[in-house]
């Protein structure tokens, strides 16, 4: 029981902050991304045994100004380190570090300035899967889903992310939000996988433990980095 408090005691401070921090004004959001971005990048570049975490804010503030010439920083930036190094696997781990940490973040920069709350609704439609994921899997999973990149992930657990992100885009978003639905809950499930998959190539339970027994700040928000640009993309098209 001790454990279940202190969980979600520490869910909903984790949430309460996000929270605020996604309706702060823009530059104080900005700030706040930078340094997220900062944290991801060391945390990641930590895992895969790489020193050049600065790849990701700086990848970040190049994005910042503008897409194209965030995308041919991350690749310079990649050629430095591996050049340096003269070490393709460096060049690679760079590219990774770059791209989830620094790039990946545009596009909550982009929904920010969408306005109309855009980032507060996908926000809640993630929290939505997430915890509803998780504690219907802990309630009813009996079926694993993808064992070798995340252990504790069921079919059961997926059902209930799934109706609950589908309800969550309905009341946000009205009846198209039932036909984004298997869209985006695609994207917060293999945002997951994806970073089990890092963690387990590694070997590691958590990129950190920063945040107790929600692990480190990539754990966190990795559903949301995944979805960020699906999201953008349904919005504007």
């Amino acid at each position: 029981m001790r454990s279940f408090k202190s969980r979600e005691l520490a869910g909903l401070l984790i949430g309460s902050t996000t929270l605020l921090v996604s309706l702060s004004p823009y530059p104080l959001f900005y700030l706040a991304i930078l340094c997220l971005s900062l944290l991801v990048g060391l945390e990641v570049s930590r895992a895969v045994g790489l020193k050049a975490f600065y790849v990701a804010p700086l990848t970040f503030f190049f994005a910042s100004l503008a897409p194209e010439l965030g995308f041919i920083s991350l690749l310079l930036l990649s050629l430095y380190v591996g050049w340096r190094s003269w070490s393709m696997e460096d060049f690679l781990k760079a590219l990774l570090v770059s791209l989830y940490g620094g790039f990946l973040f545009l596009f909550l920069l982009q929904l920010k300035s969408m306005g109309d709350y855009a980032l507060l609704k996908l926000l809640l439609f993630v929290w939505a899967v997430d915890v509803f994921s998780y504690y219907s899997g802990k309630k009813f999973g009996r079926r694993w889903m993808a064992p070798r990149l995340s252990p504790k992930k069921t079919w059961e657990g997926l059902l209930g992310g799934v109706l609950a992100g589908s309800l969550a885009l309905l009341l946000l978003h009205g009846q198209k939000g039932l036909l984004w639905s298997p869209l985006l809950v695609s994207g917060a499930v293999f945002g997951d996988l994806f970073k089990s998959f890092i963690k387990r190539q590694v070997g590691i339970k958590d990129f950190s433990g920063v945040l107790g027994e929600h692990g480190g700040f990539t754990d966190r928000f990795d559903s949301l980095l995944f979805t960020a640009p699906l999201y953008l993309f349904l919005l504007k098209f």
